[in-house]
Formats: structure tokens, sequence, C-alpha cells
């Protein structure tokens, strides 16, 4: 178990983030330390945190700064539970390694380097758009490379960038998008986001279909997201096929009605879901790795 403590919210509120990024997380609690709060009281938080871990070598502290009291209290109930770890340096970054896995020393120093200043400008040299041929490594996948397919109007953002790209081991992420071509500050903006060790190719509808039924893929793991279902469409009509589709996020619209916590759809998005539909496309709705995976074509008649 990993307890969060800080002064003021800032423990739970850093869970909160997390867990709207990664789903619900259950071996993560948090603590907050408030005026007139004593040692004794953190001492009884932790406690109480504690008695619900069955083994101690898994019980890590994490606070926000050194020498607070909620890092204070730490040492001292690790003074009578020396099994345990405490750490200090609590953030978003961190426990969201943490979330995916990550054994805490990696999450430390991966943590180090997330401060920096962002920039338009990448020096990345694994981006590919559609004037530039893809890079292939055929001893990573022998299998189909499109692993995923998400309609994400978000596009790469923290679920994507962070659990969604880890948990599927891609080594590329495919953006299939007719406008986000043209547009050089878009990319930009992909190319900073996309994880590191990930290739990105960036491309029109056309220009994926035709580079996926040229085998152009073959030993990668692509994980292909749209942010408006009909490039799927065209893909489809194409020739590529899909076996299933991850309608994850569509935001709000004139017109649109809400399906699901993250989904909003028009009658066109309608429309062109039963297309792929009719043509074999299973469609589900899953926001994050850990959700139960939900029969999307359900949601809209539940919805619509």
């Amino acid at each position: 178990m990993y307890v969060l403590a800080s002064h003021g919210t800032y423990a739970e509120a850093t869970l909160a983030s997390c867990e709207l990024i990664a789903g619900k997380l259950a071996n993560f609690t948090s603590v907050s330390f408030h005026d007139p709060m004593s040692i004794d009281d953190l001492l009884s938080a932790y406690e109480a945190a504690y008695a619900k871990e069955s083994s101690p070598a898994n019980f890590t502290i994490i606070t926000d700064i050194p020498n607070g009291s909620p890092a204070n209290a730490a040492l001292a109930f690790k003074h009578q539970h020396p099994d345990i770890q405490v750490f200090s340096g609590l953030s978003l970054g961190l426990v969201l390694a943490l979330a995916t896995g990550t054994p805490i020393s990696e999450a430390v120093t991966q943590s180090k380097a997330i401060i920096k200043e962002l920039s338009l400008k990448s020096e990345r040299e694994d981006i590919s758009t559609d004037t530039t041929a893809p890079s292939t490594n055929n001893s990573l996948h022998t299998g189909n490379p499109l692993i995923n397919v998400r309609v994400d109007a978000r596009l790469i953002h923290g679920q994507v960038a962070t659990m969604w790209t880890r948990t599927l081991n891609a080594t590329r992420i495919m953006v299939v998008d007719e406008q986000i071509v043209q547009s050089e500050v878009q990319k930009m903006t992909l190319k900073t986001a996309v994880p590191g060790g990930v290739h990105l190719s960036i491309l029109t509808p056309s220009g994926a279909a035709e580079r996926i039924l040229a085998d152009q893929y073959q030993g990668q793991r692509v994980f292909l997201i749209v942010r408006n279902p009909k490039a799927l469409q065209v893909l489809v009509k194409a020739g590529v096929k899909l076996k299933s589709v991850n309608v994850g996020n569509l935001s709000m619209a004139v017109g649109a009605k809400q399906v699901a916590k993250s989904v909003a759809v028009t009658p066109e998005d309608v429309a062109v879901f039963d297309d792929l539909a009719a043509h074999g496309v299973k469609l589900y709705h899953q926001m994050v790795p850990n959700d139960q995976k939900v029969d999307f074509m359900a949601l809209l008649k539940k919805g619509v």
C-alpha cells in the first residue's frame, strides 16, 4: 500500500488527479495534516492504513516535504515498523509511475527527470509524418501491427501517454486525422506529448490506409488513435481490417447526447458507428485499462 501524506489536501488532490488518469487505485490512500492535528494524530492515521496491509514490506509512505510534520511522523512510524519505506517529494508524476507498476526506486528516478521547460521544438528523432517512411523492427511483434484502435478527442493526453501506451507496450502511436496533418502547431504539440522511446506517425486517413495495407508496420505494435470516428470509416472503406475499436472519449458538442461518462455523440457520430458495426467492427467503451470493457452499441441504444 502507498500512503500519500501532506500538509493540507495536497496528497488527497494528488491521488484524485492520478485516479482521473489511471482509474480507481485500490492500493493507494491519502493522509491530510491540518491544524490543530498533532504528530500522534498522524501516527494514528498511518497505523489505520498499516492495519489494512498484510505485508509490511509493501507499505510505503510518501510525504510532501522532508522535515515537515507528515515526514517526521512517518519516520517515527518507521521506527515502530522498520520494514516499511518512507520517501519525500510527493508529486503527480511519481504517483502515476507507481500506479503503472513501476518500482518505487525507478519511479523516483523518473520523477526527477520530469521537471523541465516545455517547448514546441522537438529534438526527437523517432517521429514520422505522412511524408516520412516509418521505421520497422521485425523482432518486436509478429502479429497484426494494429494492437489497439481508440477514438479519443483529446488524442495524446495523460491517460494515453501514461496508461494505455505502457499497458499495450506500444512501439508506435499513429494519429490519424485530416486536419492535424495540415497544422504545424498541433503536430508539434503531439510530438511533445508522445512518451519517450515511442515512435509517432501523424497521417491522413487515406495515407494511413495506404501504409497499413502495404504492410509497412509489420514488426511494430501500433496504437492507432483518431479524434473523429469518420477517420475510421475511411480506413474501413479502403480495406483496412479493424477487429475492434475502443470509443474512449468524445467531447460534448452541439446536438450531442452523453452516452457514457466521457463520451457524447452527435447523430452524425451515431450513423458512423452504425456503419462501422455493420462492417463487422466490434465497438466497446473503456476509458482506462483497468476499467471493464462495455459494449458501446448497447450504450448507444440506451442513451440515444
